[in-house]
């Protein structure tokens, strides 16, 4: 694993890596998994041989080994991508997490601040297992405090490594009231306050578009498979009605029955139809997904867990209602 972890660190270079440790943290990650980058690399590598020599080389000759480099790159652009894409999902998870337990948080703090304990101690105390990723965030921040560092820097550092205005502008405020020096309890409740409308509103909004949800989530799952199912197979009765009417054609009308015989006898093969409506299918589902994260959760991150259940079912839909029409329709096609 040291070799790995040596060949991963050697492949970053150190300005990048410095950057890449810091976007890192976000996800709550410790250190840089060099030695998953190695890996990655070195399978893009292989992978990208193992299509040199037994796809381009045979088909392409020598021309094969100008197409390599090309191969390689794209690879490791799709790994760099989905590295990336789990990063951000790690950050996202966390960002949702925060903001779900952010109102009982500030209560606990305002609570203690009453109680007559200083902003830290009431934020120390405030602590329990139960908020995880904001109690680990806090205990970061107290640590920060404890050996010498300024609160609102602190503060403001942790605020900064999420993407969540309602988090930013909670934090924002509190350190507003810190420097003005007055009853910061007072300006907790009120964040508290906010923070909660902001969550009633935001569940209200979901609530809204609850019926574009159901509508989209019809058309992906259960609509464009089937008309897909369908289409495939009026183009077999077409195909079969055309090379029927070209072999019994004559006279005036034979140049438009020749070229409909001409789509019977074959100018859409039937599995590139299929082959292409299981892109188009593939394409629809994760067009859904993207939206549907968006309305629900107001952000197209997550849309993950929604894509892969959404292509699974669609295709499933797909293939039995294919089966349906083909047994529907099979006796009009001989």
């Amino acid at each position: 694993m040291t070799f790995f972890y040596d060949f991963g660190e050697m492949l970053i270079p150190f300005k990048f890596r410095v950057k890449l440790r810091s976007y890192v943290k976000k996800t709550g990650k410790g250190r840089l998994h060099y030695e998953l980058y190695a890996v990655l690399f070195l399978l893009s590598l292989i992978i990208s041989f193992a299509v040199l020599f037994f796809f381009l080389m045979p088909k392409f000759g020598v021309l094969g080994f100008f197409l390599f480099p090309l191969i390689f790159i794209g690879l490791l652009i799709a790994t760099s991508v989905f590295i990336w894409m789990y990063y951000e999902i790690l950050m996202f998870k966390r960002k949702e997490k925060i903001e779900e337990v952010l109102p009982d948080f500030l209560e606990n703090v305002s609570v203690n601040l009453r109680a007559g304990m200083t902003f830290y101690k009431a934020l120390w105390n405030s602590v329990e297992p139960e908020y995880d990723v904001l109690a680990k965030e806090i205990e970061i921040v107290s640590k920060k405090v404890m050996t010498g560092e300024d609160t609102e820097q602190a503060l403001k550092e942790f605020a900064d490594k999420y993407d969540s205005n309602l988090l930013k502008e909670s934090i924002d405020l509190i350190i507003v009231g810190l420097r003005s020096g007055g009853e910061i309890s007072d300006l907790i409740d009120r964040v508290v306050d906010n923070v909660k409308e902001a969550s009633f509103l935001k569940k209200e909004l979901i609530a809204n578009v609850m019926s574009y949800v159901i509508f989209i989530s019809l058309i992906s799952l259960i609509i464009a498979p089937s008309l897909f199912a369908l289409s495939y197979n009026l183009m077999l009765i077409m195909k079969d009605l055309g090379a029927k009417l070209a072999s019994s054609g004559g006279g005036g009308g034979g140049d438009v029955l020749s070229g409909i015989g001409s789509f019977g006898a074959g100018f859409i093969k039937d599995s590139d139809f299929i082959n292409f409506s299981r892109w188009c299918i593939i394409i629809i589902s994760i067009s859904s997904s993207v939206i549907i994260a968006d309305l629900r959760e107001g952000s197209i991150k997550g849309s993950v867990k929604y894509v892969f259940f959404f292509i699974g079912i669609s295709m499933v839909v797909y293939f039995i209602t294919l089966k349906i029409f083909t047994a529907i329709f099979g006796g009009m096609v001989s």
